[in-house]
C-alpha cells in the first residue's frame, strides 16, 4: 500500500483525492499540508466521505508545515499541488527527504530548476513524475498510436493552439496568477499541456526556438499572448499559439499534426 501525502489543497488537489479513492486498494492518503486549515479540512472531508461510501476508513493527518510532515509521517509519495513557483522548491525538499514526487504542471518555472529536480531524483533513485494527464485522453492516445505505427509518414509540422478568454476577474481570484515569481503567463500556464503534447508527438529534441510574447489586455506581470516557432532536430517545425485575450469566451484548444500521408 503506497502512502501518499499532498502539499497544497487548492483547486487541483481534489483530483488527487479522486485518484487515490479510485486506487484505494493500492494507495492511501496519510497526510495533507496547507497554510490555510480550511482547505485541508475540505480535502480530508472529501476523502473520508468517499471512503465511507466504500466501507473504508482511514486517518489523515493535517500539517501547516510540510517539512514537519515529511519528518514525522511515513510517506512514500508526495503530490505537490502548490502554486507553480513553489513546485521546484517543494519537490527538491521532498526528494531530499527520500520521497517519490508527483508534481503538478508546470514542473518548474525555469529549466535550471527542472534540471536540478531531475538530477536529484536520479541521484537518489527516486521517481519524479509531472502531471501531464492529457497524454492519456483517448484522442491523444489514438494519435500517438498512429504516429508510432508510421501512418503519417514523415512528420512535417505540428501546431498547438490555446485561444481562451481569461478576464481580469480570473487573475483577481488569486494574487499569484499572472506573476513572474509564482505563475508565468499563457505559455507557461494555459499552454503547457499542449506544448507537452506537441513535443511528444514530434518525436525529436528541439534544435532552436524563436518566440514573441506581450501583455496586451490584462493587468499582469507576464504575457497574455505568446507565440513560439520551434525547429526540431528531425527537421519538423512546431508552432505554438497561446492567448488569454479571446473575446468574449474560449474559442478553441487544438493540437494538429501534419505528415506526408495525413
Amino acid at each position: 500500500m503506497l502512502k501518499f501525502a499532498i502539499i497544497g489543497c487548492g483547486r487541483i488537489s481534489h483530483k488527487h483525492i479522486e485518484a487515490l479513492v479510485n486506487n484505494s486498494e493500492e494507495a492511501e492518503l496519510v497526510a495533507v499540508c496547507d497554510i490555510i486549515p480550511e482547505k485541508m479540512d475540505k480535502d480530508v472531508e472529501e476523502y473520508y466521505e468517499s471512503l465511507e461510501e466504500m466501507g473504508l476508513k482511514k486517518e489523515v493527518k493535517k500539517y501547516i508545515d510540510y517539512k514537519e510532515m515529511l519528518e514525522k509521517e511515513d510517506i512514500d509519495v508526495v503530490a505537490i499541488c502548490t502554486e507553480s513557483g513553489y513546485h521546484s522548491k517543494h519537490a527538491i525538499d521532498c526528494l531530499n527527504a527520500g520521497k517519490h514526487v508527483l508534481v503538478e504542471k508546470p514542473m518548474a518555472l525555469s529549466s535550471a530548476e527542472a534540471d536540478e529536480m531531475i538530477r536529484l531524483a536520479k541521484e537518489k533513485n527516486l521517481k519524479l513524475g509531472v502531471c501531464h494527464q492529457n497524454r492519456f485522453n483517448p484522442p491523444i492516445q489514438k494519435l500517438r498510436r498512429a504516429i508510432e505505427e508510421g501512418r503519417f509518414g514523415k512528420i512535417i509540422n505540428g501546431t498547438a493552439r490555446i485561444l481562451w478568454n481569461r478576464n481580469d476577474d480570473y487573475y483577481k481570484q488569486a494574487a499569484w496568477r499572472g506573476t513572474k515569481k509564482l505563475d508565468g503567463g499563457t505559455l507557461m500556464n494555459q499552454c503547457i499541456h499542449n506544448i507537452d503534447l506537441l513535443q511528444w508527438m514530434m518525436g525529436s529534441e528541439v534544435e532552436r526556438v524563436y518566440a514573441e510574447r506581450d501583455t496586451f489586455l490584462r493587468d499582469i506581470e507576464m504575457e497574455d499572448f505568446g507565440a513560439i516557432l520551434i525547429r526540431f532536430k528531425n527537421g519538423s517545425i512546431g508552432i505554438v499559439e497561446g492567448s488569454a485575450c479571446v473575446y468574449p469566451k474560449n474559442l478553441e484548444e487544438t493540437l494538429s499534426i501534419f505528415g506526408e500521408k495525413g
